[in-house]
């Protein structure tokens, strides 16, 4: 028995951790819009551990300009087809860019809600764009786009999350307390 064999069956002998680390995670596919219409675009996204949802799709260009992105309270990260829009660009990464199908991955620390918002030419088919929401977690996968014309570019959004006012009650308090205290000081 050779070493690795021998590191394995010990793991698994010590309670089954191997195998349960051993387990590749489901790869999930997420169809949008899933129609049964032959003639119309479809777009997939493969992600693991947990699938993407379909959030919305239509013809013409997803823009975040008073549509689902905004509506929700979005903020665009980045956009693949320029380097410098967005509060974070260059945090999504598509490999290759302008194809029918790839890979993407997303490095954009401090947020973890996302939507990915897939746009090609217009004209030919419909939908003309998607925006799929990911699972919090999920930050690379790959896509797929039925058709002839290629990806345009992707948009990554993140949402924004507004500190809750238990914060803000929390930190009036304590600027209350301090001012209080220096007032004490000053009158000794």
């Amino acid at each position: 028995m050779d070493l690795k064999l021998s590191i394995q069956a010990s793991i698994a002998a010590a309670g089954g951790i191997f195998f349960s680390l051993a387990t590749p995670a489901a790869t999930l596919n997420t169809a949008c819009p899933d129609t049964v219409i032959t003639t119309d675009r479809e777009f997939q996204l493969s992600t693991e551990a947990a699938g993407a949802v379909c959030l919305d799709f239509g013809s013409g260009n997803v823009n975040g300009n008073n549509d689902v992105v905004t509506q929700l309270g979005y903020l665009t990260l980045d956009t693949s087809d320029d380097t410098k829009s967005g509060a974070l660009p260059q945090a999504l990464t598509l490999t290759p860019d302008g194809s029918l199908a790839g890979t993407f991955s997303i490095d954009a620390p401090g947020y973890t809600d996302f939507l990915l918002a897939f746009k090609t030419g217009q004209g030919q088919l419909n939908p003309d764009w998607v925006v799929f929401a990911m699972p919090l977690g999920v930050t690379a996968g790959s896509y797929a786009i039925s058709g002839r014309q290629g990806l345009s570019h992707v948009n990554l959004y993140a949402r924004v999350v507004p500190i809750p006012a238990a914060g803000w009650l929390f930190g009036a308090a304590l600027m209350g307390l301090v001012s209080t205290r220096a007032l004490g000081r000053s009158r000794v």
